[in-house]
């Protein structure tokens, strides 16, 4: 990179997830949360891309597993009865 652009031709660093992950200043901005998932334990999450002295982002929960919250989203926010939850997972609606 150094010497494509001592020569006048615009160039940059081409970074895999490992450089990235390991990338000084994306740690000192703590740009990487570690969040306990429930398969895959520990696991690395992107943080907020930009700090707010007001109101500074946080880790709340790491990526839900396919299906996770679907009795939560169907009785508690849709309304639905555990009944006609029950009647769907038999169904194999969310298989």
């Amino acid at each position: 990179m150094a010497l494509m652009q001592a020569a006048g031709i615009p160039a940059g660093v081409v970074k895999n997830a490992k450089d990235v992950f390991e990338d000084p200043q994306l740690n000192q901005r703590n740009y990487f949360w570690t969040l306990d998932h429930s398969e895959m334990g520990p696991f690395a999450h992107l943080g907020q891309p930009f700090g707010l002295s007001e109101t500074p982002a946080k880790p709340r929960l790491p990526a839900p597993c396919l299906g996770e919250h679907s009795e939560y989203i169907c009785t508690k926010l849709l309304g639905m009865s555990d009944k006609e939850f029950v009647e769907l997972l038999a169904m194999g609606t969310f298989e």
